[in-house]
């Protein structure tokens, strides 16, 4: 849970993240027929956002980066977000990153705080810090009034429950090691998708130092491979059965 007042007073600090955005952080539109791949570097996000999104009263927008991305047709797309390993002028190492998978694109200017954006959380019967849910679906508007639903897709997280990176929250599953490095691979439709990467420190929320930070640095990848056509499963699987079968044959006792 997050100490608004301390969170709002860090905010003020960083008002280029005061709506969702996805300026300069457009990975592509991709056919899905042919290989593809692209990245975004020198992003920067809170350490703690994404831990706080995912526990039972969700958590804002602003606490970390949105990206997109379009396909044609379907494809296997791979998505990772890597830390920076050390320092920079510009931002700071050590991130352990998570990110949440939704089909769908946010409104221009979409916050938190927009009416539309209240009233959909006023209705929702629990309490929530924000409208993030990063693992599972929900909505945001703009002051336009204008609201859009996310559809949740995935998550992917780097670290596990024992060194501390998710929180306390039942039903998280890591990567397994806390490396500043999570990827996915996924099989996805046609369609735009948003991409939000923030940070797994749970604890990061309470420190007050660390909510006027958010610039904790980051690297969002992404990686098209085509769909395998069924011809090419078939010829794969036949492939496989004339192994085993000449494996059998050479095991048997009168086998050549």
């Amino acid at each position: 849970m997050l100490n608004t007042a301390l969170f709002l007073a860090g905010l003020t600090s960083l008002p280029a993240m005061a709506h969702v955005s996805y300026t300069n952080r457009d990975l592509g539109t991709f056919d899905g027929l042919s290989a593809a791949s692209n990245s975004i570097s020198n992003q920067t996000t809170f350490n703690f956002g994404w831990a706080d999104a995912a526990d039972a009263d969700w958590g804002d927008t602003h606490q970390g980066k949105w990206y997109k991305f379009t396909l044609l047709n379907a494809a296997e797309v791979t998505i990772s977000a890597a830390a920076n390993a050390t320092p920079s002028a510009t931002s700071i190492g050590g991130l352990l990153p998570g990110f949440s998978l939704y089909q769908g694109l946010a409104p221009a200017a979409a916050h938190d705080g927009s009416a539309v954006s209240l009233a959909y959380r006023a209705g929702l019967e629990f309490a929530t810090e924000g409208s993030l849910n990063a693992r599972g679906d929900f909505q945001i508007g703009n002051d336009a009034g204008v609201s859009s639903p996310l559809t949740f897709v995935a998550y992917a997280v780097d670290g596990t429950i024992a060194n501390h990176s998710l929180g306390y929250q039942s039903g998280i599953v890591g990567d397994g090691v806390a490396d500043g490095l999570v990827s996915k691979t996924l099989a996805l439709g046609a369609g735009s998708y948003s991409l939000w990467i923030s940070g797994a420190e749970y604890a990061g929320q309470f420190n007050p130092a660390a909510l006027a930070v958010g610039n904790y640095g980051v690297t969002a990848s992404i990686g098209i491979a085509p769909v395998p056509e069924p011809e090419t499963y078939a010829m794969l699987l036949a492939g496989l059965g004339l192994i085993s079968a000449a494996a059998r044959r050479r095991k048997s006792p009168g086998a050549a």
